[in-house]
C-alpha cells in the first residue's frame, strides 16, 4: 500500500475530526459556564432549562452575579427559578433546597459548602458538595425538575427548603406559608414576592415530592424551630423555612422532583405530574436533550473547530431561554391563550432577541405577540417589563412593546391578527406616552417617569425612543386600517428633532440629542459626559450619553443623516466616535451603530466594526450582561454575517466567522450562507450573491431567507470596493 504525504495525513485527519464535531450531538456543544461571571461577562446561569422553560433551577452561592452564582464561592443550595443576564435589582432565586447531613441548618450562611466535580450542560447540572459528601444532580422538564441526591452512609440525610429568600440570600417576602405531609412525602409553599424587580407582589407556590416518607421534620417560623410540626406561615419580612429526613439506607440515591407555579399550589402539582409522572431521571434527562437538539438546530455551523462551535451554541442556548413559555401555568379558562412571561426588560430584546426569532422561530413570535395583547386586554395595558406575571411601567426608553408588535408586522410573522396589536400599540401612543411628549412632543428634564421608584426615564433618551414608538404604532394602524391615526404618528415619530441642537458641538462635530427643560432650553452638557457603564454624570439620558443617542434615530435614518451634515460628513463623524470609543457598542442603544456605515457606501466598515464587536465575545464571557437573550443573539447574528436592520424587512450584511452556517426555517427549507474562500483574517466582502444573482445593496431581505436559498459571499482580507460609494 502506498505511503501517502504528510499533508494529505493532515487533511484526511482534519476531516475526521470535522466530521466528529458534525455527527455530535448539538447539545453537547453548549457549555452553561459560559458567561456565569458578573456583569462585565454576563450574569448567565450555570443550572439548565429547556427551551423557554418556566422552571429554570440552579447552584446559588451567598456573592457574585445578579444570577446568584460565582464559580469561586461555596454552594448553598439550588433555587428554582432564575432570571439570565440581568443587571440591577435581583428577582428570584426562589425556593432553596440545600441537601445536609446531620441535625438542619437552616440560616443559608451556615450551610455553605465548598463543592468539587461541577459539570454544567444544556440537559442537566451535577456538583458534589464536599462539606457533606453529597452528589447533587438536577435535571430540567418545561414547569418542573427532577433531582437526585447521592447522601453518604453513616449520617442522617437531611434536606431544608428555605422559602421566602432570594438571590443572595436575601429576605424578600410579603407573607408565606408551608406544608408537609410527611405520609405522601411531599411539601408544599408559597411566598409573596417583595424586593423583586418588579415592584409588584406576585404569589409563587411551590410542590416538591420525594421519592420515599420522610423520617422526620420540622418548621421554622422567624428565630422559633418547631420539630415535628406539618404547616407554618410568617407575614412579611420574616423568615420561614422547612425540614426533613429521611432513610438513605441500601445506598439508593434520594429522588425528588419539584414544580413550580405562578397560578396555584393546584396547578403546581398537576404539573409536576404531568411532566414528570415518576422519578425517571434518564427519561427527563433524554427529553431534555432532544429539546435541545430540536432547538441549536434552528442554525448550523461548519468548517470551524470546537472551541468555536462550544462559544456559538452556547449563545443559541442563551438565546432561546427567555422569554419563558408559562401558557400551562394557567387557569384552565386561559390555556387556549399563549402566556409568555419574564421580559426582562423588551428595551434590551427587541434590538436582537426578537428579529433573531421572527427569522428562528416565528411561530414563538405570534405566539408572544398573543400574550401581549392579552395581558393587554386583562390589565389595561402591557407594558416593557412584564415579570413574574406582572406587568412594570419600567420607563428605560419608552413603549418597547411597540418595536416588538412593530418588528413583526414589518418582518412579515404569520399568524397574527394585527388589528388586536394594533389596539395595544394605538393606546400606548395616546395613553401611555407622558403628558408633555402628548403635548409638546418631547420629554423634558425633570418630567416624572412611570415608574414608581426610580427615575429611569430621561429627555434625551426617551424623546426620540417615543418617537421611534410613534414610527411602529403608525405603521400597526396602517395595517388596521386606521390611516388617520396612521398619518399622525407618522408624522409625531419626526419628534426626536426637537430633542437636536444644531448648534451643541464635540470633537468638531456639530448637532446632537440634547435633552430640553420644561421651558424649552437645552440642557448645557458636554455630550460625552454621561453614562460610564457604571453611573451617570448627568440627568439627560438612560445608560448613554449625547454622542450615544444622536445614532439612535433608526426609522429616520436619511434625516439622521442629514442633520449630521450629509453622507460624507456623517461617515466621517461615525468614524471617529468609533475610533475614539465614544459609542458603547455593546450596549443595547448602539447595538445598530456600526452597521449604519452600510447606509452610507461603506459596508467595508461595517464589516470592520463587526470583526471588532466579535472579538469582545470571549471563550467564556460575554462583554457586559447577557439581558435575557439580547447579547446572544447579537452573536449569533454577527458570527453568520447578518444584523437586523431595525424598522425594516432588511438584514445587514458583513463576513461571516465561519465557511458555511445554514438556517433552518420552521417549515423545514434551509438558508444558507457561504464564503467558499473563508478564511480567519477575511473580514471584508468583495462579492455577494444570493441564489446566483449579484446582490446590488449591502442587505438581505427577510423574505428571501425565509423562501429558502444560497448567499455566496467572497471575502477579503482588506477593505475591497464591494458596493462602495465615495
Amino acid at each position: 500500500m502506498p505511503h501517502l504525504c504528510k499533508s494529505v495525513v493532515a487533511t484526511l485527519l482534519i476531516s475526521a475530526s470535522v466530521s466528529a464535531q458534525q455527527i455530535q450531538p448539538l447539545w453537547m456543544h453548549v457549555d452553561p459556564l459560559i458567561g456565569t461571571g458578573n456583569d462585565d461577562q454576563g450574569d448567565t446561569i450555570p443550572g439548565p432549562t429547556r427551551p423557554a422553560g418556566s422552571i429554570h433551577p440552579s447552584p446559588e452561592t451567598l456573592v457574585g452575579s445578579n444570577a446568584g452564582y460565582d464559580r469561586d464561592a461555596p454552594l448553598s443550595g439550588f433555587a428554582q427559578l432564575h432570571t439570565q443576564g440581568s443587571g440591577g435589582r435581583t428577582t428570584y432565586g426562589t425556593f432553596l433546597i440545600s441537601p445536609q447531613t446531620g441535625e438542619p441548618l437552616l440560616d443559608e450562611p451556615a450551610h455553605l459548602s465548598a463543592k468539587a466535580d461541577e459539570h454544567a450542560r444544556a440537559d442537566g447540572y451535577a456538583v458534589t458538595l464536599t462539606r457533606w459528601n453529597i452528589r447533587a444532580e438536577v435535571t430540567p422538564a418545561e414547569n418542573a425538575a427532577l433531582y437526585r441526591f447521592a447522601y453518604p452512609a453513616g449520617a442522617p440525610a437531611t434536606m431544608v427548603f428555605d422559602i421566602t429568600r432570594k438571590i443572595r440570600g436575601e429576605l424578600a417576602s410579603d407573607g408565606a406559608d408551608v406544608t408537609i405531609d410527611p405520609v405522601k412525602g411531599r411539601i408544599v409553599a408559597r411566598v409573596r414576592t417583595k424586593d423583586y424587580w418588579n415592584p409588584a407582589r406576585t404569589d409563587i407556590w411551590f410542590v416538591a415530592q420525594l421519592d420515599r416518607a420522610p423520617t422526620r421534620w420540622g418548621i421554622r417560623t422567624d428565630d422559633t424551630v418547631r420539630a415535628g410540626a406539618t404547616d407554618g406561615a410568617t407575614p412579611a419580612d420574616t423568615r420561614l423555612a422547612a425540614w426533613w429526613q429521611f432513610d438513605t439506607a441500601g445506598g439508593k440515591p434520594v429522588m425528588m422532583k419539584v414544580a413550580v407555579s405562578f397560578t396555584s399550589a393546584q396547578r403546581a402539582a398537576e404539573l409536576l405530574d404531568q411532566d414528570i409522572p415518576g422519578f425517571d431521571f434518564d427519561a427527563v434527562q433524554a427529553g431534555t436533550r432532544a429539546a435541545w437538539n430540536r432547538e441549536l438546530a434552528r442554525v448550523t455551523i461548519d468548517g470551524v473547530g470546537q472551541a468555536d462551535r462550544r462559544r456559538f451554541y452556547t449563545a443559541l442556548y442563551h438565546s432561546a431561554i427567555q422569554p419563558r413559555d408559562r401558557t400551562r401555568d394557567q387557569p384552565v379558562a386561559d390555556r387556549a391563550t399563549p402566556h409568555w412571561d419574564d421580559y426582562y426588560t423588551l428595551w434590551d430584546t427587541y434590538h436582537t432577541g426578537f428579529p433573531l426569532m421572527s427569522l428562528l422561530r416565528p411561530g414563538v413570535y405570534a405566539g408572544n405577540v398573543a400574550s401581549i395583547v392579552s395581558t393587554f386586554r386583562k390589565y389595561g395595558a402591557a407594558h416593557t417589563a412584564f415579570i413574574a406575571g406582572r406587568n412594570y411601567h419600567v420607563g428605560q426608553g419608552g413603549d418597547e412593546v411597540d418595536n416588538v408588535l412593530g418588528e413583526g408586522l414589518i418582518r412579515g410573522v404569520p399568524g397574527v391578527d394585527w388589528k388586536k396589536a394594533a389596539e395595544v400599540a394605538l393606546h400606548n401612543a395616546f395613553e401611555e406616552r407622558r403628558p408633555r411628549y402628548l403635548i409638546d412632543g418631547w420629554f423634558a428634564v425633570g418630567d416624572r417617569s412611570p415608574e414608581p421608584d426610580n427615575q429611569r426615564a430621561k429627555s434625551g433618551s426617551s424623546t426620540p425612543a417615543f418617537a421611534l414608538n410613534d414610527f411602529y404604532a403608525g405603521r400597526l394602524a396602517a395595517a388596521a386600517g386606521r390611516p388617520a391615526e396612521a398619518a399622525m404618528l407618522a408624522a409625531r415619530s419626526g419628534g426626536w428633532r426637537k430633542v437636536w441642537n444644531p448648534a451643541a458641538t464635540s470633537d468638531g462635530y456639530a448637532g446632537f440629542i440634547i435633552p430640553r427643560y420644561p421651558d424649552g432650553r437645552f440642557q448645557p452638557l458636554d455630550p460625552k459626559i454621561g453614562w460610564d457603564g457604571k453611573k451617570y454624570d448627568n440627568v439627560g439620558f438612560y445608560e448613554g450619553t449625547a454622542w450615544v443617542y444622536s445614532y439612535t434615530m433608526l426609522h429616520d435614518l436619511p434625516g439622521m443623516v442629514e442633520a449630521m451634515g450629509g453622507r460624507a460628513r456623517f461617515t466621517d463623524r461615525l468614524r471617529h466616535a468609533l475610533d475614539a470609543n465614544l459609542i458603547d457598542i455593546t450596549n443595547e442603544p448602539s447595538f445598530a451603530t456600526p452597521w449604519l456605515f452600510s447606509e452610507v457606501g461603506r459596508p467595508d466598515l461595517a464589516s470592520y466594526w463587526a470583526d471588532r464587536i466579535f472579538r469582545r465575545f470571549t471563550a467564556n464571557a460575554y462583554p457586559g450582561d447577557e439581558d435575557n437573550g439580547a447579547m446572544s443573539s447579537h452573536y449569533v447574528f454577527n458570527r453568520i454575517g447578518l444584523f437586523p436592520k431595525l424598522t425594516t424587512n432588511l438584514f445587514y450584511l458583513h463576513a461571516p466567522h465561519q465557511p458555511r452556517s445554514v438556517i433552518t426555517l420552521e417549515d423545514g427549507r434551509t438558508f444558507a450562507i457561504v464564503a467558499r474562500n473563508w478564511k480567519p483574517g477575511r473580514i471584508y466582502i468583495a462579492s455577494a450573491r444570493l441564489n446566483k444573482r449579484a446582490l446590488t445593496t449591502p442587505f438581505v431581505r427577510q423574505a428571501d431567507i425565509v423562501a429558502g436559498g444560497t448567499l455566496e459571499l467572497t471575502l477579503a482580507a482588506k477593505p475591497t470596493g464591494w458596493l462602495r460609494a465615495d
